[in-house]
């Protein structure tokens, strides 16, 4: 909790000379002050174009990481208003966007190993921007070096200044507002390192939380992090009477090779008929359907009839304002597990298909948006199956060619 104005030093930092995804971050101060205003112009909320701006599309800025005391103290202000959104961002900040590391959680060795390898080749960059042909060519091997060393810092950085905060931050645990409480528990998931103190907060949040989604958030959470010793508690809730907890439940076992027939008989249920969407489940978007299939996809059970026809069930669930989201995961899921890798042999024609895969073809076809993830076409393509919805029908032999 705070007793002054959070943004004090806001105009301390230099942000004329740092960077963001649009250039100079000279106009990050007026973002924060209208986050920390609560009101806005237009259709977006300032924390989200903020984010735009300094963690566009998941890549984190150098700017970023200037912004986070000032989030930190916003969040922990009582007197403002949607700071789950706060929460939220310098989760952005942290890892960028969370499907890059679900289901598995994030571990930041692999960026710091980077990083520091990066520093370790200044001799090799130097040798390399010396071979340049000419000064324009020089300068322009420069500016290459510099802003990758930059932007590897910044991931770096970012992550680490979040993570120093997450003591002051988990107070928000026990916020009145069920958002925050589960934005909080999404935060600490990301957090391997910290494991030791955040499991047990997580495990009395989720022992004393009253609403289904932000309880079940914080078990997503524990499965995150990883450690061995919280398996008895998640199992406990895997017949629990309430829904969201038995998926939350079931995913979180996945993520320790769990993945017996009761673990499996709730993810297939949960991909058909996931729980109601509400605001205290951010990840992927708050998507039930498409984390329960990213963790069916990992058990044995993934390529069962019942498993597929599942997730097409939820591929042909349309309801919701959320369902761009179930859909584009959940295909994405779907195709990349049925259509694996690069076959030895390309199918010649759609009777050399396994039953499976003719299933998702003729799914495929019958749809009449036919905008399916990259990775679903990908997948398509390395078969060699047709993406466009006519040719599919041809494909397949429900409609003739021209029809």
């Amino acid at each position: 909790m705070t007793d002054g104005d959070p943004l004090t030093g806001l105009d301390d930092v230099p942000w004329a000379r740092l960077q963001h995804s649009y250039g100079t971050a000279d106009d990050v101060p007026g973002h924060l002050r209208a986050m920390q205003a609560g009101v806005w112009e237009g259709r977006y909320p300032p924390s989200a174009q903020l984010a735009n701006h300094i963690v566009h599309q998941g890549t984190r800025s150098q700017a970023a990481v200037y912004t986070v005391p000032f989030l930190v103290r916003m969040a922990l202000d009582p007197r403002l208003v949607n700071r789950h959104r706060f929460v939220g961002l310098l989760i952005a900040i942290a890892i960028g966007l969370d499907n890059n590391y679900l289901p598995d959680g994030y571990g930041p060795r692999e960026d710091r190993a980077y990083l520091e390898g990066l520093r370790g080749e200044a001799d090799d960059r130097a040798r390399w921007i010396a071979e340049a042909v000419d000064d324009e060519q020089r300068t322009q091997r420069e500016a290459s070096c510099a802003q990758v060393l930059i932007d590897a810092e910044a991931v770096v950085r970012c992550y680490d200044a979040v993570r120093e905060a997450l003591p002051e931050l988990a107070v928000l645990l026990s916020s009145d507002s069920p958002e925050l409480r589960a934005e909080t528990a999404n935060l600490l998931a990301w957090f391997p390192e910290s494991a030791a103190t955040s499991v047990p907060l997580l495990q009395a949040f989720v022992a004393d939380e009253v609403s289904p989604g932000a309880a079940a958030t914080g078990v997503v959470a524990l499965g995150l992090l990883g450690d061995p010793a919280t398996v008895p508690f998640i199992e406990r809730y895997l017949d629990s009477p309430v829904v969201e907890l038995r998926w939350a439940s079931a995913f979180a076992l996945t993520r320790f090779g769990i993945a017996g027939p009761a673990v499996v008989d709730v993810l297939t249920q949960a991909v058909a008929r996931p729980p109601e969407k509400t605001g205290t489940m951010s990840f992927l978007s708050g998507s039930y359907r498409g984390l329960a299939a990213m963790a069916l996809a990992g058990t044995s059970g993934a390529t069962t009839l019942r498993a597929v026809d599942a997730m097409l069930a939820g591929l042909a669930d349309r309801t919701g304002a959320e369902g761009f989201y179930d859909r584009y995961y959940t295909a994405q899921t779907l195709f990349t597990l049925v259509f694996p890798g690069d076959p030895a042999e390309p199918p010649q024609s759609f009777g050399d298909l396994s039953n499976l895969q003719q299933r998702v073809v003729r799914f495929a076809a019958d749809q009449e948006d036919g905008a399916w993830p990259y990775a679903a076409m990908d997948a398509l393509d390395r078969w060699k199956v047709p993406t466009g919805r006519s040719d599919l029908r041809v494909y397949a032999g429900t409609a003739q060619a021209g029809q």
